[in-house]
């Protein structure tokens, strides 16, 4: 009995050395980074936007800067959110290993004028915000605490495919459609005044099951490291090429396999490449686009990032 005392006695005394639990993270939620006018063909219908960010970090009191990790949802550009369970998961566990992490709003359209043509122009003006928030953070580095050298992008679905396309996507690449009336400005103009002063850049990007329209935008100076994570049984956007949504008509898409295929044609080995043959798209939901995550197969996603991340953070 006396043992037994001693024992829990001596546990009590360890605490969390015993029983390990995470770091603290502190969230605060409904952070503006950007106001945005969506372009209509009637300019006195178009209405400002308020883009928010939810900004996780651990509870630390020190003044080390952290690398950030800014995260974009999936849902075809016309649903999603920054607080779908996926969001806060990957940046809960990205602030309880000492980063900051942030899960962004962007632009996406209403589900009845959903078409071929709004996939691209939304797909663009979501591509416009992810810029907008990378040189948000670094206008504002001091006050979030972050190294502006290492910081990493990651979105699934629509999500990915916004990052593929601020990453690549050239002024002189740009779709017919963005230059249609109401044109678009060009894609890293936008943003707050502060934000404006900022060029885009980061230092690696996670693309989990998302596609370019044209790979060959993929230039051989544009080297930015990137980890690629895709179902083979994919059917939303295929892990080779095909049409969105398995519909023709809709804009054309090169996946995964396609973009490390240009990658490595250019000479560039700064990826990785994570197939898993028999999935679908979004493969770590129970149910697609829901809001209940399969544990084991998100655990599974979240090595293969956290593992990138890390090496690119060296």
């Amino acid at each position: 009995m006396k043992r037994h005392a001693f024992i829990w006695f001596a546990i009590l005394l360890m605490g969390e050395s015993v029983f390990a639990q995470p770091p603290q993270i502190i969230v605060r939620r409904g952070l503006p980074y950007n106001i945005v006018y969506t372009p209509v063909s009637v300019p006195e219908k178009s209405h400002p936007q308020k883009l928010c960010f939810d900004f996780y970090e651990p509870s630390d009191r020190s003044d080390t800067l952290r690398p950030l990790v800014i995260t974009l949802f999936g849902g075809g550009f016309v649903l999603g959110s920054r607080d779908w369970a996926d969001m806060q998961a990957w940046c809960t566990r990205f602030a309880e290993n000492g980063y900051a992490a942030a899960s962004i709003d962007y632009r996406v359209m209403p589900a009845k004028k959903f078409s071929a043509k709004g996939l691209v122009r939304t797909g663009y003006m979501a591509a416009q915000d992810v810029s907008a928030a990378v040189r948000f953070f670094k206008a504002n580095s001091a006050k979030y605490r972050i190294d502006t050298n290492r910081i990493f992008l990651l979105g699934q679905s629509a999500g990915a495919v916004a990052i593929i396309h601020a990453l690549y996507m050239d002024e002189d690449e740009r779709p017919a459609e963005t230059f249609e009336k109401p044109a678009f400005p060009s894609l890293h103009s936008t943003g707050t005044p502060e934000a404006r002063k900022q060029t885009f850049g980061v230092a690696g990007a996670v693309l989990l099951w998302g596609c370019i329209f044209n790979p060959e935008m993929i230039d051989a100076d544009e080297t930015t490291p990137v980890c690629f994570i895709h179902g083979g049984k994919d059917k939303i956007l295929p892990v080779d090429s095909g049409y969105a949504f398995s519909v023709a008509g809709l804009p054309y898409a090169y996946g995964s396999q396609v973009m490390a295929d240009r990658l490595r044609t250019l000479g560039t080995s700064s990826f990785d490449l994570h197939l898993h043959e028999q999935e679908p798209h979004a493969f770590y939901f129970k149910h697609l686009y829901m809001y209940q995550l399969d544990e084991k197969k998100f655990e599974t996603c979240w090595k293969y990032a956290f593992d990138f991340i890390q090496r690119q953070s060296r």
